[in-house]
């Protein structure tokens, strides 16, 4: 196939946080420019009075044959603005783009701080951030991957609003960043410390019908859009806080995972990472892997010693099954399904007729560094049945039924 990016900041469950080299105290992570209640932040732009109507971003995806990996949208960057293609990713809290010096970046657009009459160096620390195993592919790779980078601050603009933001500029990509389409990652982590106020809703549903040029889907800033689901259908389950504000990320408790009536080794009392930049789907070690394909075929095997599984790309059409997830508290939760449509991710690179399964090992036996209780991380093929409401100011997550159907 190709190489896994990790969009995940170090997210690899229990993996330290990026470290400055010179930084005075905790790193600020105010990489997100919008308070995402309708409104850019106080005192730029004139925008910083009151609250907004939601605002649209029309998403395109990155796909590799019929497998859609990850979804990114237009964000323009200095003044005059410059427009930079970057990944909407809950995994990540940094919006990250290349470096003009940068020889390593591939065919991304560059920024460019001299053409940049908003530019300030400040505050100049530097960072090199590395990135876990998972993410935009969908194999893995044991090269490490990530970035080295400056953090610097400028104008920022998304749908029609400006803000001063600090953010990461990189002059040296690894092969997972330089190759994927898209030219860099706009983080959507879960605390103030990315996003201020934060509120915002996805549909990862194709709607080619509407507009000159259709749409991959739509994300919302400050609210939902009412034409993408069924309102009476949203119910929101709580985030585990401790988890999401410790990792920066959307972590939720997982009850348990079926696959018809049998309930999944692991699972019963899990945690999960929701990552709408994760194209597959990590379980917490190779056992619950195993468990979980051998309930629907034994010719279900290992592909290679990254953690990949496949079979006969015939046999796994036919043998899939939905694999269905409880997640939230005891009072509060929903059965949200992975769709054996999603299961088949498509050939495996140098394996002409072998297909590859969404379900991966992680690189190492994941548990959460609090509990220690197992460790799943959910991507897009688990979250693009349902429209999906997040809010880290009332620490929740939100589940609801698309109003049309995915044209897959």
């Amino acid at each position: 196939m190709f190489l896994w990016l990790a969009l995940h900041l170090s997210l690899a469950w229990g993996a330290a946080l990026p470290q400055a080299e010179s930084a005075p105290g905790p790193i600020p992570q105010h990489l997100a420019p919008f308070q995402l209640d309708g409104r850019s932040k106080p005192g730029y732009g004139g925008h910083g009075g009151g609250a907004r109507q939601p605002v649209n971003i029309d998403l395109s995806v990155w796909k590799r044959g019929q497998t859609e990996l990850q979804w990114y949208g237009d964000i323009s960057i200095g003044s005059p603005p410059k427009t930079f293609k970057l990944i909407f990713d809950t995994g990540a809290s940094l919006m990250l783009i290349a470096h003009k010096n940068s020889t390593t970046c591939g065919s991304h657009v560059l920024y460019d701080p001299s053409q940049s009459s908003t530019f300030s160096e400040q505050p100049g620390y530097k960072l090199e951030v590395t990135f876990g195993s998972q993410g935009g592919g969908t194999t893995s790779t044991p090269e490490v991957q990530g970035a080295n980078c400056t953090v610097v601050t400028d104008t920022v603009r998304m749908a029609g609003q400006g803000a001063r933001s600090e953010f990461l500029v990189c002059d040296n990509y690894s092969s997972g960043l330089r190759d994927q389409p898209p030219d860099g990652i706009f983080g959507l982590g879960s605390t103030p410390y990315a996003l201020p106020s934060p509120g915002f809703s996805f549909s990862f549903v194709s709607d080619r019908g509407k507009g000159p040029r259709g749409r991959a889907g739509v994300l919302t800033l400050g609210g939902t859009d009412r034409s993408q689901y069924i309102p009476s259908t949203l119910k929101k389950i709580p985030l585990n806080w401790p988890l999401s504000e410790s990792r920066w990320r959307w972590v939720v408790d997982v009850r348990g995972a079926r696959i018809g009536g049998f309930t999944l080794t692991n699972s019963t009392d899990a945690v999960t990472l929701v990552d709408t930049g994760g194209a597959i789907i990590i379980t917490p070690d190779k056992e619950t892997t195993q468990q979980l394909y051998g309930r629907m075929s034994d010719q279900i095997v290992p592909l290679d010693d990254q953690g990949a599984w496949g079979a006969p790309c015939h046999v796994l059409d036919r043998v899939v099954r939905d694999v269905t997830f409880t997640v939230g508290s005891a009072q509060q939760n929903v059965d949200a399904v992975v769709k054996k449509e999603y299961i088949n991710v498509g050939e495996y690179a140098g394996k002409p007729g072998i297909c590859q399964g969404v379900f991966t090992d992680p690189a190492r036996v994941a548990r959460e560094p609090i509990n220690g209780r197992p460790a799943w991380i959910l991507g897009s093929p688990w979250l693009r049945s349902y429209y999906t409401v997040w809010n880290g100011e009332d620490r929740t997550l939100g589940f609801a039924t698309l109003s049309h159907r995915d044209k897959r």
